[in-house]
């Protein structure tokens, strides 16, 4: 099991991929789907050629580490609960592949997205 330093790591199973920096995740025993932002980067919007290429991309990686995939949350740093971090309708994560590759990192060496030093809107 991967052991970030914080945090909640569990487990999970892919539904879907919105876009190649938003997955939909369940996690063992449960039907709940959990849509999951890819933390610190930015990705094309999945309308251009770049963002269908790098959905694509995501996609491929995901399936073939079927198996090895786990979420991880980074601990809130004032919020009372994980869910008090929510950006729009997800949670802003990352998807571990194995145990010591992150994919917003495998997407940024990868040149299939950017880094985002830009805060997100929070909603309820």
């Amino acid at each position: 099991m991967i052991r970030p330093e914080f945090g909640l790591c569990l487990p999970c199973r892919v539904r879907r991929c919105r876009d190649a920096d938003t997955i939909e995740i369940s996690l063992p025993g449960s039907d709940r789907v959990w849509a999951i932002r890819l933390a610190g980067i930015d990705a094309p919007e999945r309308n251009t050629e770049a963002g269908k290429r790098a959905k694509a991309w995501v996609e491929g990686v995901l399936e073939e580490a079927a198996d090895q995939l786990a979420v991880w949350i980074p601990a809130p740093k004032k919020a009372t609960h994980l869910l008090a971090e929510l950006t729009f309708d997800r949670i802003v994560g990352d998807i571990w592949v194995g145990t010591e590759r992150r994919l917003s990192q495998m997407l940024l060496a990868a040149g299939l997205a950017v880094a985002s030093l830009k805060k997100k809107r929070k909603t309820r």
